[in-house]
């Protein structure tokens, strides 16, 4: 589950794994993703079948970024932000 939530105080965007599998969980909180102020990410795949992960940054005045992902079979990871 891709979560938005406060670490040391800034919004980041982090990831939550169900510890038995169910939607009820319990949930076991991730590694940040995306810190930097950043919350309320979206997946989509690309044109080209790329994984992308776009959210909002900062928390105030916020603007749209865009990240390819890479999916490890055990959790995701940020590859790179693609910036046009």
């Amino acid at each position: 589950m891709l979560w938005s939530s406060y670490r040391d105080g800034l919004y980041v965007e982090t990831l939550a794994s169900s510890t038995s599998g169910k939607l009820r969980g319990p949930w076991k909180q991730g590694e940040v993703l995306v810190g930097n102020d950043s919350g309320h990410g979206m997946l989509l795949h690309s044109f080209e079948g790329a994984l992308l992960l776009v959210l909002h940054e900062p928390f105030r005045q916020a603007r749209a970024k865009l990240f390819e992902l890479e999916d490890t079979n055990s959790t995701l990871r940020i590859k790179r932000q693609l910036v046009h």
